[in-house]
């Protein structure tokens, strides 16, 4: 199972590219998801992003998940097939 098919609620979101430079760098715990946002905890204020305008990854991994190829409800997006990111 890819981090693509896996819960993301309660892991740590790190924004590696964006096209937002100010959204560069920001990271915190995954506490809501939606089809087209993404809720995380930073420094205990709650920051919505847009899927579509981040590139990211979770707990520290390698794998950079493009958030605009994504964009489905949570339900939906774990069971789908996904081709490697």
């Amino acid at each position: 199972m890819t981090d693509m098919n896996k819960t993301w609620m309660g892991q740590t979101l790190n924004v590696v590219s964006s096209t937002d430079s100010t959204l560069i760098g920001r990271s915190g715990l995954v506490v809501d998801e939606s089809q087209h946002t993404v809720t995380i905890l930073e420094h205990n204020i709650e920051r919505v992003f847009g899927k579509s305008s981040i590139q990211f990854t979770l707990n520290d991994g390698t794998t950079v998940l493009k958030g605009s190829s994504l964009r489905q409800r949570p339900e939906d997006r774990m069971r789908r097939n996904y081709k490697e990111a």
